[in-house]
């Protein structure tokens, strides 16, 4: 791979979170296509539908068959059913009022950025164009009104790379590169991209989570990691809270003694090795940074509590991972009624009062392994979704083989809804690679290589 621009190929590579890598993949497959990339768009369509073939894949994917029927390149796994123009006319989003100037005027000039709509009113000046007899793409983009609407799309292109693409009526003039145009990409630039882009995606597909050099590491050493990551790469976030780093984030550490006391206080023994691993190396830590934001702290083992996350509703149906179409497939096929329920959660991580990491009881652990072994066993499940939970799981845990002997696993709470992270040293390792990545105050943003591969003069404007 050339690396010349970093489309983040670490977190395609190493995640362990299946359905976030589907969605990156799937995200950088329309940049392409918006940016007139068509072909990579299709082979790499092509890749994440050889291994996600649920209908929820397909869903994901079903916009960008506006741009491959327009150049013809369609991936090979996507039916014919789905190429002819009754199935496309289908995927166009139904009018939401007249297609004429006095609404382009009205979404072209609206001062907050919010109320616009470029990908709309790039649509209208196409039809506007169409009706005054202005067909050919080259004549489109010398027209006032497409010309503005390019304009205002290339100001925050990466909040409207989604919305480009459903729009049919403009997929001529985007397999032109008219957007990529406007932005001032490199065309050289952005070719070796996405060149890079496909073999990455290409080697995650075939082959698999990719394991990262820190992965192994002692306990110790990740944490010590993570701090100085945490350091160097959360200023922009200390910055914002008007804070300086700490000094330190990892305590003293726990005694075998602290760990025998917490266990005989929850009634629980043993807790897992990699857990009594971090409290002999860290009896507690301070909230760290994982990519985003900041962590909730984890509490030393006196303070380490039963959860009581749930007053309202103390049995939360369980998942162990999360896949592409989510649980919900096989819970219908085991019965929900009787797929497992949490009884008991540990909370290690608390934020102003409110649990973000818990553990979950190895006796729920146990059943719940049962019901997943159960349900991708029976034939009323389909295959597709039999192998996207199982790829979900070996990214996750290791392997089935490991999934099956779990004891213990860790949740992290979004919304008061938990949800797996693996084991411990699997969310930590996972944390530690995400902290390497220094915050740009972009968020969960989308990537996007447009501006990456901007031409030199253009950078330099």
């Amino acid at each position: 791979m050339s690396n010349k621009v970093n489309f983040d190929q670490d977190e395609i590579l190493f995640s362990p979170s299946l359905p976030l890598i589907y969605d990156k993949i799937r995200q950088l497959a329309e940049e392409l296509a918006v940016l007139g990339k068509i072909d990579f768009a299709s082979q790499i369509t092509d890749l994440l539908l050889s291994q996600n073939r649920t209908e929820h894949g397909f869903r994901q994917v079903e916009a960008l068959n506006f741009a491959f029927d327009q150049t013809g390149d369609w991936p090979s796994a996507v039916p014919k059913s789905a190429r002819n123009n009754k199935a496309l006319k289908e995927l166009e989003p139904p009018p939401s009022g007249p297609m004429n100037e006095e609404k382009y005027n009205k979404l072209i000039c609206e001062e907050e950025r919010y109320q616009r709509d470029p990908a709309l009113c790039l649509a209208i000046a196409v039809e506007l164009c169409e009706q005054s007899g202005k067909t050919e793409v080259d004549e489109m983009q010398q027209d006032e009104k497409v010309v503005k609407a390019l304009n205002q799309i290339a100001e925050h292109f990466d909040d409207y790379i989604g919305a480009l693409t459903v729009h049919r009526k403009i997929w001529p003039l985007l397999a032109s590169g008219a957007v990529a145009q406007q932005l001032g990409v490199d065309g050289a630039e952005l070719s070796a991209t996405a060149e890079d882009v496909l073999e990455t995606v290409r080697t995650r597909i075939e082959n698999g989570r990719q394991k990262a050099d820190h992965e192994g590491k002692p306990m110790k050493e990740l944490l010590e990691i993570l701090a100085e990551n945490t350091k160097k790469n959360a200023r922009p976030l200390y910055k914002e809270m008007r804070e300086d780093p700490l000094e330190s984030y990892l305590h003293k550490p726990a005694t075998l003694k602290d760990i025998e006391d917490l266990e005989n206080r929850l009634k629980m023994s043993p807790l897992p090795d990699d857990y009594k691993e971090f409290l002999l190396a860290s009896n507690g830590l301070e909230a760290v940074y994982d990519g985003h934001n900041l962590t909730a702290p984890l509490r030393s083992a006196k303070d380490v509590t039963i959860s009581s996350l749930y007053p309202a509703d103390p049995n939360p149906t369980l998942q162990l991972v999360e896949d592409s179409d989510g649980t919900a497939p096989l819970q219908r096929a085991h019965g929900f009624e009787e797929w497992p329920s949490a009884t008991r959660f540990i909370e290690i991580g608390v934020t102003s009062e409110d649990p973000e990491f818990l553990l979950l009881d190895p006796a729920d652990v146990k059943k719940t392994v049962a019901a997943y072994k159960e349900a991708l066993a029976r034939d009323d499940v389909d295959d597709a979704i039999k192998a996207d939970t199982t790829r979900a799981i070996e990214d996750l845990y290791g392997d089935m083989k490991a999934f099956k002997e779990l004891e213990w696993v860790m949740m992290k709470t979004v919304d008061y809804v938990p949800k797996p992270v693996g084991t411990f040293r699997r969310w930590l390792e996972e944390t530690v690679r995400a902290s390497g990545k220094p915050d740009d105050g972009g968020g969960y943003s989308r990537p996007c290589l447009a501006y990456q591969c901007k031409a030199k003069r253009a950078r330099r404007g």
